[in-house]
């Protein structure tokens, strides 16, 4: 079962293949990056569920211990929880995950947050803005067992991404939890990705109503569209690593898209559409996508190709 669109799959393979090269990577690159990810992560996961911190409220939250005037208690132990959670998360890579990990991870996010914290929900909930009904509570262990069991055999042979995308969509569709499941099957698609060697990978809260699209349509069968939103995400987090380790040059270096629409004869607003497609490998930063000179060059040349052919 091959989901990925493959123009995205062959660049997240060649980048990952360019990245395994060049390991071991600089301590202090490492080091960096780790930090700025915890953060990027933490703020993003909690956002997309209406923590009200900035990036760098987070930052300074996390890294400082400073409250934040005017932002509630449950925001800032969220914030603070986050990076040992990630902690933990790696460190459970190379072991079968089990079901105490899951409820675990819960508890590491949520305690002092949620009265419930590391507990099944007993009781039946609803998912605002889908149609999905999760399965009554007296269900949730067996179908959490059964998804675990499922993750360890991943019997329909599914790529990492893939088995990652689609484990993450299943877990969020059990909704184990009475209210934190997204952030905690964002840290455990991030397991399944971290046991590939994958890095570190962040859902945006800018992306975040693409992001609830793509989990809309996988309810209705559609899992495409949610496996290639997280390829992108996989891709971007690829990307920042190599971009913190390689040389800077004037084929690597970031362009706007107003800027890249000078080097072809597409217009910006075309690039856009490429690069929310995945056509073309771009960074979002912000709200706005970047490409690099590379990427253009790339993506005009397997044009080329399949012209000729």
């Amino acid at each position: 079962m091959n989901l990925i669109d493959e123009r995205i799959h062959d660049r997240i393979l060649a980048k990952k293949a360019e990245l395994d090269r060049l390991r071991p990577l600089p301590d202090e690159v490492v080091k960096r990056l780790r930090r700025n990810m915890e953060v990027e992560f933490a703020y993003n996961s909690n956002a997309i569920e209406g923590n009200t911190l900035t990036l760098r409220e987070t930052q300074l939250v996390i890294r400082e211990g400073i409250t934040v005037s005017g932002k509630s208690l449950s925001e800032h132990l969220e914030a603070r929880h986050h990076p040992r959670a990630i902690e933990y998360v790696e460190s459970l890579a190379k072991s079968e995950l089990t079901e105490a990990a899951v409820l675990g991870i819960h508890r590491l996010v949520f305690d002092g947050v949620l009265e419930n914290a590391g507990h099944y929900r007993n009781s039946q909930v609803y998912i605002e803005g889908s149609d999905h009904v999760p399965p009554p509570a007296f269900e949730v262990p067996v179908r959490v067992a059964q998804l675990l069991d499922w993750l360890t055999r991943n019997p329909n042979e599914l790529r990492p991404i893939e088995l990652a995308a689609i484990f993450h969509h299943r877990l969020v569709s059990v909704h184990p939890f009475d209210d934190g499941n997204g952030r905690v099957v964002r840290l455990l698609m991030n397991l399944v990705l971290t046991r590939h060697g994958y890095p570190l990978t962040v859902v945006k809260k800018v992306d975040r109503r693409r992001y609830y699209d793509t989990l809309r349509k996988a309810d209705n069968g559609n899992l495409k569209p949610l496996v290639d939103f997280i390829a992108r995400c996989v891709e971007q987090a690829l990307d920042l690593y190599l971009n913190a380790i390689k040389p800077s040059t004037k084929e690597n270096g970031l362009l706007t898209l107003a800027e890249a629409s000078k080097l072809t004869s597409y217009s910006k607003e075309y690039l856009s559409l490429l690069a929310r497609k995945g056509a073309i490998a771009a960074t979002k930063k912000g709200k706005n996508w970047h490409a690099t000179p590379q990427a253009l060059e790339d993506y005009l040349g397997q044009k080329g190709k399949k012209k000729r052919h």
